[in-house]
């Protein structure tokens, strides 16, 4: 995520607190939403970058001061108003005025336990030569993008060494906006001082996974 959305290395937000004793519980609206979240027909079919992109656009104080699942409600009312599948009225009324076009059962609940388990896989098969190889040095890019990006705003610009090469994998940007496309995916390795300055240990490292546009070789 990029912009105040993309809170990893970001300093000023405490620390984070376990919840152990606020576990989703089979009672609790979390559980449901997180129910919903599998099982219900999306329209365009399950897409995960999207959905991320989607979470983007919420106003930023907004973001900031939602429960991590108050988020996930806001981003599934959105999908279907945007899609033309809900309105603003039925959201509100929380009575549906008809079935949309085109829309599908919800799936049973064994097919949602075999969904969580099954997971959503990103590998593709290799297309190419990686221009990359383990050792080599590069620098993540400084870019802003106006849509998805899954490249951390703590390490561009800042220069790693490659670690190991992943195998090809969607690349989230072009996912999210309807296009799949698969690049080389890089485990890249940062020291954890020039990241953050003075505020990692010298003996810290940070490994980070990165698509192959968002490298040059430095």
């Amino acid at each position: 995520m990029d912009g105040v959305h993309d809170m990893g290395g970001m300093h000023g937000f405490g620390t984070v607190e376990p919840t152990h004793d606020k576990p989703l519980s089979r009672t609790s609206w979390r559980s449901r939403i997180f129910g919903i979240e599998l099982s219900y027909t999306q329209p365009g079919g399950f897409n995960l970058d999207w959905m991320r992109h989607v979470l983007e656009c919420m106003p930023p104080a907004a973001y900031l001061s939602s429960d991590y699942f108050d988020r996930w409600y806001w981003r599934e009312a959105a999908i279907l108003v945007n899609a033309g599948w809900a309105s603003i009225d039925e959201l509100t009324t929380g009575q549906a005025a008809d079935r949309p076009a085109g829309a599908g059962d919800p799936m049973p609940p064994e097919a949602v336990s075999a969904l969580l388990d099954q997971g959503v896989d990103s590998r593709r098969p290799d297309a190419g030569t990686p221009t990359f190889q383990p050792g080599d040095r590069v620098r993540a890019r400084c870019h802003s993008p106006l849509g998805a990006t899954r490249l951390p705003r703590y390490v561009r610009g800042h220069v790693g060494a490659i670690e190991a090469l992943r195998g090809w994998h969607v690349l989230p940007d072009a996912s999210a906006h309807g296009e799949e496309r698969a690049e080389p995916l890089y485990c890249v390795r940062f020291l954890a001082g020039d990241l953050w300055d003075d505020a990692a240990s010298p003996r810290d490292l940070v490994f980070a996974d990165l698509w192959e546009s968002y490298l040059e070789p430095c």
